[in-house]
């Protein structure tokens, strides 16, 4: 791409970052239509984006003149620098412009959320490795003992591949799904524990995402579908693009959703809903 300077779109959470003191950044992780940076003195990971990809809490959006493979040439471990309002890695030097809103799970409109996402059939299982440890946080956030409470979750971490291992997020979708205005379950301030102490049992990237879900930030498709469930609108289309988002994040996650809703208290009656079939 060319190096000409572009405008770029920054999350409100990543705003201080990039008007801030100019400071050093290395590339953590390259994928296709995201790369993933760490200022020097934060441990939280700036998410650079193409414009179709999915808005992590700290995206920073390119714009469409960016092209269609901004990232090639770029390797992990490259530097850069970012502050004073500009991004400079390799070729690529952004200005900041506009500013997005990452959604938050506590902004969800009151409604049925818990007893619809409670009872839903989920197209994809869990696989047996995460299957196991998932039943038991369950089981044990089910239960009083703080302590066996953070054991369970803590099992979770960084369980599975990826960058961001499915132990992680299933921990999302219960801290999401913990954070709906209806009331917060006593479980809560534990795994709220075990998102911030995270950073030494996971990956950078998937640890920043739990410390976010913790205080309710989420990505756009998991608010659609906590919306949709609270205002009594068909699940069927948020599910499919949350399922859509990674290999399993997006299963992984809303296993999480439905698992956490299952056991919250709620007073209205829980029937089972299966998705209204689309075509493929």
């Amino acid at each position: 791409m060319s190096p000409a300077r572009l405008s770029c779109t920054v999350s409100t959470l990543a705003r201080d970052i990039l008007t801030g003191p100019p400071r050093p950044v290395r590339v953590l992780a390259v994928a296709r239509q995201a790369l993933y940076l760490l200022p020097y003195g934060d441990d939280t990971p700036l998410a650079v984006i193409a414009p179709g990809a999915v808005r992590v809490p700290t995206a920073v959006v390119l714009p469409r003149a960016a092209g269609e493979r901004p990232f090639d040439g770029t390797a992990v471990g490259d530097a850069g620098r970012v502050g004073g309002g500009h991004l400079a890695v390799g070729d690529m030097s952004l200005t900041a412009r506009d500013t997005w809103q990452p959604p938050r799970a506590q902004d969800t409109p009151p409604g049925p959320a818990l007893e619809r996402l409670s009872a839903l059939r989920l197209p994809r299982p869990l696989t047996p490795e995460i299957r196991h440890a998932a039943t038991a946080l369950v089981h044990a956030l089910t239960r009083p003992g703080r302590d066996h409470q953070h054991r369970a979750a803590c099992a979770l971490l960084g369980l599975g591949p990826g960058a961001t291992p499915s132990g992680d997020d299933y921990l999302c979708g219960l801290l999401l799904v913990a954070r709906l205005p209806e009331r917060s379950p006593p479980w809560l301030p534990v795994l709220r524990e075990t998102a911030h102490g995270a950073a030494t049992r996971t990956a950078p990237v998937s640890a920043a995402l739990l410390r976010h879900a913790a205080d309710g930030y989420c990505v756009p498709q998991a608010a659609a579908v906590l919306h949709a469930a609270a205002t009594g609108a068909d699940l069927s289309a948020p599910v499919a693009d949350l399922l859509a988002v990674g290999h399993t994040s997006g299963s992984d996650l809303l296993h999480g959703l439905c698992a956490g809703a299952g056991i919250i208290p709620s007073r209205r009656p829980r029937t089972a809903l299966r998705l209204r079939s689309t075509p493929s």
